[in-house]
């Protein structure tokens, strides 16, 4: 590791000076913080899916698959809950990193000695390598720490070692390239200290669990996944055909999960290289990525860094206003590709699943509007494409960056607070015009009639299969004022065991203490199979309070009238499992209202009731002799914590 005499790798190559492009904004610690804040809701859907699916019609098999399935879906958000915790936990992430990769400070003995005798007049001491990169260190980013490794495979990296200090290791390919082409190795650190300048370090770098979620996640997601759905559809399981698409939308989330991860992390790099580019120039950060291409080890390391051919291009193009808005673009376009391919999934599923394909579309499409003002991702980028120019140049008004800038480097920045940079306006555009359109009122997608149903009413004409969406004017005799039939129970719900037949007021099984008295003492957690997302949820806070009673012929009620008297089906122990039937009618229309519920009473402890709830209205209505009929449909899935009285 002794150096060999060559140009001060501490002087740049003169650069002129030019007004900077404006910087990408953070889409890294954006795209931690989404995740982690719908850490909450990921568990809720994960916990249905993987309770709910082995259940469906009855089917009791598949339950390990489901689980498995469950336990990928959960995988993503293990990681970037640690990748959160260890914003918490810097210490511990550096000292982890140095012993992982032998990263040895400069006073180390296996270190080589900081300076070594010159061969020239007068015996003038050649700068170590140690000392000249340090010496670059403290010009650019006062108080970051150098460590150096002997191993291969990596050049330099950049990570914390406490809430405000950081270090950087470099390692033996770095430091030959440091040798033979300073500008180029120059330009390396520089792309470093940029990550550093952004504060990238505490949320990817060495030991990140966010760039270990990027590297491992494909491979867990194929062991987890392949074989045990194979086995699945080897043994002939009854639930393949439900679970095949839960499988289609499970492979959807592969690249769900990593298109923003890994727009976040190339935005990342992309915009580090955009800082050594400035301080070194192009040409310097070309020869350093062309090194780089020759130590690439391949495989799925290139997801978290993008490709060099497009980091050379991006760094050809450093000025060129086209690429400056793609790589603001970046995390918008991962954002609406993420959409598509929710869609695509959509599709696919309920195709599995037997669906209308007259129906399909228009509701599938009909979700993604609504997701489109519910998703905060949206919401949030919008925000932050309008307002980190401003942030950017506050921050250059008070000097606080990690690298020296130049005084027209601040200056520009500054200007950025007065109007908006075309880039950012060109970025704007794209989260603005979407949400925009899930503003605009459009109609859900329908919902009643998205499975076949063969029963028909009484007028021969098939019962409307759209959500608040008239079947074609029937030309039948001329009715009178009777209401509809009762419509059939919607297709397709799941269920918490094989239905029973029970006879009206016989208990399953009598209760040998007497009755038992309940109130709900708080709702878990609220979930729209069909229909309105907020329909759960009101549903549920009109349950709050509600109090329940266990009578001994088996019986659950309440004493709200939503709930239809609810009879025992099957006992297990603590568990019972009932259901029941409501039906209303009004001289035009008839409302049937379905549930199932599972009732685990402890003695010692609390209680748990989950419901699932069906109501189907059919409307018909008549003008001269022409009839028109109308349903409307909701689904939902409740969790209830109770308190015995």
């Amino acid at each position: 590791m002794d150096p060999v005499p060559a140009r001060d790798p501490g002087r740049r190559a003169p650069v002129t000076p030019r007004i900077p492009a404006p910087e990408p904004p953070p889409w890294l610690w954006l795209c931690l913080l989404l995740f982690v804040l719908q850490v909450p809701g990921l568990l809720g859907q994960v916990s249905y899916r993987g309770s709910g699916l082995g259940e469906i019609d009855g089917a009791q098999e598949g339950r390990s698959v489901t689980a498995m399935l469950s336990l990928v879906q959960l995988l993503p958000l293990g990681f970037l809950l640690a990748a959160a915790l260890a914003l918490l936990a810097p210490r511990a992430r550096c000292r982890f990193v140095e012993r992982r990769y032998g990263l040895l400070p400069l006073d180390h003995p296996l270190m080589a000695p900081t300076a070594r005798p010159g061969s020239g007049a007068g015996g003038t001491g050649v700068p170590h390598f140690h000392e000249q990169l340090t010496a670059v260190l403290n010009e650019h980013a006062s108080g970051v720490e150098l460590r150096v490794s002997t191993s291969s495979g990596l050049f330099a990296r950049v990570y914390p070692a406490g809430l405000r200090t950081a270090r950087v290791g470099v390692f033996a390919p770095f430091v030959h390239l440091w040798h033979t082409d300073p500008q180029a190795a120059h330009a390396v650190l520089m792309h470093e200290l940029g990550h550093l300048r952004h504060g990238d370090q505490h949320v990817a770098g060495l030991g990140s669990p966010f760039t270990a979620l990027v590297r491992g996640w494909p491979y867990v997601f194929a062991v987890l996944v392949v074989p045990p759905v194979t086995w699945l559809f080897v043994t002939g399981d009854a639930t393949a055909r439900p679970v095949l698409a839960e499988v289609v939308l499970i492979l959807c989330s592969l690249p769900m999960v990593l298109l923003l991860v890994v727009a976040a992390l190339w935005s990342a790099e992309l915009a580090a290289d955009r800082v050594a580019i400035r301080e070194c120039g192009a040409e310097a950060v070309v020869r350093a990525l062309r090194a780089l291409q020759e130590g690439d080890l391949g495989g799925l390391a290139r997801l978290h860094h993008p490709p060099i051919r497009l980091r050379v291009r991006f760094a050809l193009r450093a000025s060129d206003p086209a690429a400056q808005s793609l790589l603001t673009l970046l995390w918008p376009l991962a954002l609406l590709t993420k959409l598509l391919i929710a869609v695509l999934g959509a599709l696919s599923a309920y195709a599995l699943l037997g669906a209308r394909q007259d129906r399909l579309a228009g509701h599938v499409l009909g979700l993604a509007h609504t997701s489109l003002t519910a998703d905060p991702a949206w919401w949030a980028t919008l925000a932050v494409v309008l307002l980190w120019p401003t942030v950017t140049a506050a921050l250059a008004r008070t000097g606080r960056r990690a690298i020296h800038t130049t005084p027209t480097v601040q200056a520009a920045w500054t200007a950025q607070a007065v109007r908006l940079p075309r880039p950012y306006a060109i970025a704007a555009l794209l989260p603005a015009m979407l949400l925009l359109l899930g503003l605009l009122p459009l109609g859900p997608g329908p919902t009643q009639g998205l499975f076949p149903d063969d029963r028909r009413n009484t007028s021969g004409s098939p019962t409307a299969p759209g959500l608040g969406q008239p079947d074609k004017a029937t030309p039948t005799p001329c009715i009178g004022s009777a209401p509809p039939p009762a419509p059939a129970q919607p297709p397709g719900l799941p269920t918490f065991g094989a239905r029973r037949r029970t006879p009206s007021g016989t208990p399953v099984a009598p209760l040998p203490d007497g009755p038992r008295t309940f109130r709900t003492a708080a709702v878990v957690s609220a979930e729209t199979l069909s229909g309105s997302p907020q329909w759960a949820h009101n549903f549920g806070d009109r349950l709050r309070r509600t109090g329940w009673t266990l009578h001994t012929d088996g019986r659950l009620t309440a004493d709200t009238a939503e709930v239809p008297v609810l009879r025992s089906t099957a006992a297990h122990g603590t568990t019972r499992l009932f259901n029941g039937r409501r039906t209303t009618g009004t001289d035009v229309g008839t409302t049937t209202t379905w549930m199932e519920a599972r009732l685990v009473a402890g003695r010692d402890g609390p209680s748990r009731l989950d419901l699932i709830r069906a109501s189907v209205q059919a409307l018909r209505t008549g003008s001269g002799c022409r009839a028109s009929s109308f349903t409307t449909s909701t689904s939902m899935r409740l969790s209830l914590d109770l308190r015995e009285q």
